[in-house]
């Protein structure tokens, strides 16, 4: 008897193994389905495979527009870069409504650094295609190129410090005492300090550690701890720093006289990685004021808005498109993101997945590589997550762009309805 429990445990435990091996095959090999889109050359020249030639196009397209339109401005913030990467820039090309100015759309990219080849590809789409004598009659528009331009030089998320500016941008100094009392919880599983080898026994397990943490405190607590941002741990991942950023900090008068220059302004951060694959998310943080909630709902009528507070989003604290809004002097103020998803990380698994490469890649930036291989494995994957190389869904990317766009263009015009009164705005 005592030989067939043993003969039975053996068994078991050897199902358990093969069963362990097939899930983390499927884990380390996760990759979700293209968007079933045939590939639009069109589309696809947008796309530029590095920050230098993002820029050179989109200077080249803001002459083209200050050729055609009346009052355009444009501006270079620099970027210093400690190790020696130069050529950094935040670049803005501001278009004044020709007519009356009613109301300013705000378009920026690159916020996260390695994000901004879709974000300044579809800039430049709008440049081309949307930025017409009737689009522009009463809307000013002003183009935000390469908020993050050392991270997206560099293909990092982070600035050359390691901050998150989407965790970064307050006009209060509190914003960087925040707690984020959940993330002691995950510190240990998501910022081990060695260098990264995909080897390690602990990411070899990541997925079942992580599954644990899950069964043990629910997806939506670890969700929202990992992605709020913290501001205590420098080289974790998701860091807001201690201060205002520079870059933020010499936008700031540059956007002001622009922002009270209309009653009326939304910016529309342009972002990828989040949510499902090929799709194109409407991602607020819940805002406070009514009218603000009111004024999104009525830009984004019909198409859905996954306000932060859903089960499968989260929220997160400083970020730059409710940082621009404080900027002004009074009127109205519509904070959105568009978030282009990769890898179904609304999903257990595509969320495990996408938390396990930014992990690694954090990892080796801050405490080295146990190889080349792995630095090559990891980065490819980083890049990826962030910048698909997938022509499907890049023209995924440009076409829902381009509708949401023209929509928001129109329904913009309706929100003065909902509109908080204020005085008659100064012209910049």
């Amino acid at each position: 008897m005592l030989v067939w429990l043993w003969r039975l445990a053996l068994v078991l435990l050897l199902l358990g193994l093969a069963a362990a091996a097939v899930t983390q095959w499927r884990f380390t090999h996760y990759a979700p389905a293209d968007p079933a889109v045939a590939p639009d050359a069109a589309a696809l020249a947008y796309f530029k495979e590095d920050y230098a030639a993002s820029r050179a196009d989109f200077l080249a397209r803001g002459d083209a527009l200050a050729a055609r339109f009346a009052g355009v401005q444009r501006f270079a913030v620099p970027v210093a870069a400690r190790d020696g990467t130069a050529g950094l820039f935040v670049d803005g090309l501001y278009v004044p409504a020709q007519h009356e100015r009613k109301r300013l759309l705000i378009l920026s990219s690159a916020v996260h650094g390695v994000e901004g080849g879709t974000g300044s590809a579809v800039q430049r789409m709008a440049m081309q295609e949307l930025l017409t004598p009737e689009a522009l009659a009463d809307t000013g528009v002003l183009l935000l190129h390469a908020m993050n331009p050392w991270g997206f030089a560099r293909s990092r998320r982070f600035t050359e410090a390691n901050v998150d500016l989407n965790r970064n941008a307050s006009d209060s100094p509190a914003l960087y005492r925040t707690v984020n009392s959940g993330y002691p919880l995950v510190d240990p599983l998501i910022n081990p300090a060695t260098p990264a080898s995909l080897g390690d026994w602990r990411h070899r397990l990541f997925l079942w550690r992580s599954i644990a943490m899950i069964a043990q405190h629910g997806m939506p607590v670890l969700r929202q701890a990992v992605l709020q941002g913290q501001y205590s741990v420098p080289k974790g991942i998701y860091y807001g720093g201690q201060a205002l950023e520079p870059q933020l900090a010499a936008l700031a008068p540059l956007l002001k006289p622009l922002l009270d220059a209309y009653p009326l302004s939304m910016t529309i951060d342009l972002h990828t990685g989040y949510g499902a694959r090929g799709v194109l998310h409407v991602f607020p943080n819940p805002p406070e004021q009514p009218a603000v909630k009111q004024g999104l709902e009525t830009v984004f009528a019909g198409y859905p808005i996954n306000w932060g507070s859903g089960k499968d989003f989260y929220t997160v604290t400083g970020d730059v498109t409710g940082w621009i809004g404080s900027l002004r002097s009074g009127g109205l103020h519509l904070p959105a993101v568009f978030e282009f998803g990769t890898l179904d990380s609304q999903t257990t698994l595509g969320s495990v997945k996408s938390l396990h490469i930014t992990v690694l890649e954090n990892q080796g930036f801050q405490h080295g590589w146990a190889s080349p291989e792995d630095e090559a494995a990891v980065q490819r994957d980083y890049r990826e997550m962030f910048y698909p190389s997938s022509p499907a869904w890049r023209t995924q990317v440009i076409h829902d762009s381009r509708a949401l766009l023209q929509r928001v263009l129109v329904q913009l015009a309706q929100v003065a309805q909902v509109m908080t009164p204020r005085a008659t705005p100064q012209r910049p």
